[in-house]
């Protein structure tokens, strides 16, 4: 987390047309510490714990202009709700989820990326975004 990643958010949110707030910006802040996978509600908690007074509300409006701004980027859609984690550089990784205890294992597979790549050649389409996701038991559920 960088003063250039605050002013990038801050002229992302101003060109858009949406107000910069102190809210938003510990919203960042804490979005950019934070290790792994999260959710919206988990944010909400981190913040709260910390004595930062920010409403639900506000954290669920945020995170989708985190997403566009590329700071954070959502992944694990199966559940009733998002999970979110970090943009790293060209950072490509798919997901194992399990249905019993929640666990998320990353996973990279260079042959699976190829297959992708070349589907979407083959029939002139350009991708945004792919999204992997495995759901299963891992071995301590088995």
């Amino acid at each position: 987390m960088t003063a250039k990643d605050i002013s990038r958010f801050r002229d992302y949110l101003k060109e858009r047309g949406f107000k910069w707030t102190p809210q938003r910006e510990k919203i960042l802040k804490e979005a950019l510490i934070l290790e792994g996978h999260f959710e919206a509600d988990e944010l909400v908690y981190r913040l709260r714990r910390k004595g930062i007074r920010v409403s639900k509300a506000t954290v669920y409006r945020t995170l989708p202009l985190l997403v566009k701004a590329g700071f954070i980027k959502e992944v694990i859609h199966g559940e009733k709700h998002l999970h979110y984690e970090h943009v790293r550089g060209d950072s490509r990784h798919d997901h194992l989820i399990c249905l019993r205890c929640g666990k998320i294992i990353e996973f990279e597979d260079e042959a699976m990326r190829e297959i992708q790549e070349r589907i979407c050649r083959e029939r002139n389409f350009r991708p945004e975004k792919v999204l992997v996701e495995i759901y299963g038991y891992c071995e301590g559920c088995r």
